[in-house]
């Protein structure tokens, strides 16, 4: 996919932003740990050993939970962390103290590019070439009972892209909440508390995402302070139910199965489940699915074991998720359509699909 080329920084519409806000997804945490960090093993009144910081910031003990606590003027980032893949998840905790300052900088999160060893501050005039820049703050106005939250996408030097949005769940009264992160590729996704406040589809560009950066301008009043905790960065899946229902088709070699068998494997319940979830949400939807197999065995045997797991598929949808066996059509094409060749596993691995597309 080519980079966004839009030079002009414009406030996008709601309705535009927030394409299919009204059946919003569920946050997905992704299953393979990247990194991870509760402070557990920080001592208290220390800045922690590994995370990097220009200003300064200690950990903090509240409630019998290690938090760090972040002193304004500066940018704090985890050194454990150095690539950032084209699906992962990124959750952490945020607090404030009581009756946080409107007039106080909100807590900045950046997903960027480090080109150099020494690359670890983030500079608000946008040196970096890339960046997916969000923020929190629980006083969206000063007489607010509401936070806010705003969104910043910086393509070649460049802002692109900005907006904010009310925060109804981080507030005054409501001052620690949970943020979820969920990038699919080029997809952007910000949940707080489980809700969903940002769904951009062309946030992230082609660059080499390896940091994270939470940076925070002045704080109005010596007393306000931000805290974050408990960060977890995993991999994530792809963009399954997106791509099915905004483009009609969705083809992965994720779901596996026995060799030579239309069993399917444990570890495609991921796919799977996610493709169910869509059937179930989207009740008017049917579908056709497809099964491809690779050019091993004779011909017979692979349209036949094709016909076989697309029917499988088919049966655990049925099984899992109650979807009417009138809204799926299967079939098989055996190994006579390869999008590889067969000459390699690599090859051989793209061949072994399943198809699935919307029935006009």
């Amino acid at each position: 996919m080519k980079k966004l080329k839009v030079k002009i920084v414009f406030l996008m519409t709601l309705s535009f932003l927030f394409s299919g806000y009204a059946q919003e997804a569920q946050f997905v945490s992704g299953k393979k740990i990247l990194f991870e960090d509760n402070f557990s093993n920080d001592v208290v009144g220390d800045f922690p050993v590994n995370w990097f910081t220009n200003s300064s910031g200690e950990i903090a003990n509240i409630n019998s939970n290690k938090w760090l606590q972040l002193s304004d003027k500066g940018s704090f980032l985890p050194l454990n962390i150095s690539k950032l893949p084209e699906n992962f998840t990124f959750e952490f905790d945020v607090a404030t103290t009581p009756n946080f300052n409107f007039y106080s900088t909100p807590l900045n999160i950046v997903f960027t590019e480090k080109t150099t060893k020494t690359d670890n501050v983030w500079n608000t005039v946008f040196k970096r070439k890339e960046a997916v820049i969000f923020n929190v703050h629980p006083a969206s106005t000063s007489m607010a009972t509401t936070g806010s939250t705003s969104i910043s996408i910086i393509n070649e030097k460049k802002e692109i892209l900005k907006n904010k949005v009310i925060v109804s769940n981080f507030n005054k009264n409501n001052s620690t909440v949970h943020v979820q992160v969920w990038r699919q590729k080029n997809r952007f996704r910000m949940f707080v508390d489980g809700k969903k406040f940002w769904d951009l589809p062309t946030a992230f560009q082609e660059a080499n995402y390896n940091q994270i950066i939470f940076f925070i301008g002045t704080y109005k009043n010596t007393t306000d302070k931000f805290f974050i905790s408990n960060l977890k960065l995993a991999e994530a899946g792809g963009d399954t139910r997106h791509k099915l229902i905004e483009t009609g088709t969705f083809t992965t070699n994720e779901i596996l199965f026995d060799t030579k068998k239309s069993t399917i494997k444990p570890s495609s319940k991921m796919v799977l489940d996610e493709l169910g979830k869509v059937l179930s949400e989207n009740q008017n939807v049917k579908i056709s699915i497809t099964g491809h197999t690779d050019s091993d065995g004779n011909d017979t045997e692979n349209q036949k074991l094709s016909e076989q797991r697309a029917q499988s598929v088919s049966n655990y949808f049925t099984t899992n998720f109650g979807i009417k066996k009138i809204r799926i059509t299967t079939s098989g094409k055996g190994e006579s359509d390869p999008i590889s060749d067969n000459d390699s596993e690599e090859g051989k691995k793209q061949n072994r699909r399943v198809e699935f597309n919307i029935i006009k």
